[in-house]
């Protein structure tokens, strides 16, 4: 049985199919000398002349029909078993970069990270915080591939987001603040407070955490932060009421904040977004 390898099948190949020794050495970036040789070498292993050549066209044999099909099904399971190891060998060194917004930083991304650690041990995490003025965690710069992030926020529409939470929103207060001991609120109740302004803040994002669908009038501005630990001192000497959504990160870095929950549909949704096509939502 004569011993063929790759490099004289994708030859024959692509001889048969251009039926050009000229166009088919273009296309494999040989010399068309270089083809004729290899066509010539792989004849005289078969046995069998392939093509009939003459100075105007080139036509398989009744051998090269026969042949044809073979070949190209060789080089189609070689290139697929070869395709399956550089797969292998790029999820070995697969890094996956998870970006994390400031504003979804609570106890279930840490499950979810550890858990997705134990399950593929084969990936890198490469974790990165962004700040309040990107609510997206670096999705929209491209500089992550997924992240926890706490929606709404302006995208290109090339975002996919999987909810998996949905929480209330809360306003922080100062202690002693009149509506401070009431066990719930409405949006209508705070909207006329002072409020928190995150500089270079998302447009959607602002609008949303500072109620402006439940505002007949503009939002009262003063205090500019970049964090929301900024926020909590302005608060708590009455001077300005941020949203939050859950009443644990409200109430972590000052004790003496009141943290009370908004009644209505004023809810918070908590979301594992990554760039795709297709947006799907979980309650």
């Amino acid at each position: 049985m004569a011993d063929l390898d790759s490099r004289l099948l994708r030859a024959f190949v692509a001889v048969a199919e251009e039926l050009s020794f000229t166009r088919a050495a273009h296309r494999l970036h040989l010399a068309q000398q270089a083809l004729s040789t290899q066509i010539q070498q792989l004849e005289t292993r078969v046995g069998e002349r392939l093509f009939d050549r003459t100075t105007r066209s080139v036509a398989l044999t009744e051998a090269g029909e026969r042949l044809l099909p073979h070949a190209r099904a060789v080089l189609a399971a070689l290139d697929a078993g070869l395709g399956e190891l550089e797969a292998t060998r790029r999820a070995a060194r697969a890094t996956l970069r998870v970006g994390l917004a400031t504003t979804a930083v609570v106890p279930l991304v840490g499950a979810t990270l550890r858990r997705f650690a134990e399950d593929r041990p084969d990936v890198h995490l490469a974790v990165s915080n962004h700040g309040m003025i990107d609510p997206s965690a670096g999705l929209r710069a491209g500089t992550v591939d997924v992240g926890f992030v706490r929606p709404p926020f302006t995208d290109d529409g090339e975002v996919t987001m999987e909810t998996v939470l949905t929480e209330p929103r809360y306003i922080v207060l100062r202690e002693g603040h009149p509506l401070a001991e009431r066990e719930s609120l409405q949006p209508q109740d705070v909207v006329g407070e002072p409020w928190i302004y995150v500089e270079g803040a998302d447009p959607k994002t602002r609008a949303f955490w500072s109620l402006e669908e439940f505002r007949d009038e503009p939002l009262r501005t003063g205090t500019r932060v970049n964090s929301f630990e900024e926020a909590l001192p302005p608060c708590s000497q009455g001077l300005r009421s941020p949203v939050r959504a859950n009443r644990r990160s409200a109430r972590s870095v000052r004790p003496s904040r009141s943290c009370d929950r908004f009644r209505s549909r004023a809810s918070s949704p908590r979301g594992w977004p990554w760039r795709g096509a297709t947006a799907k939502r979980r309650s």
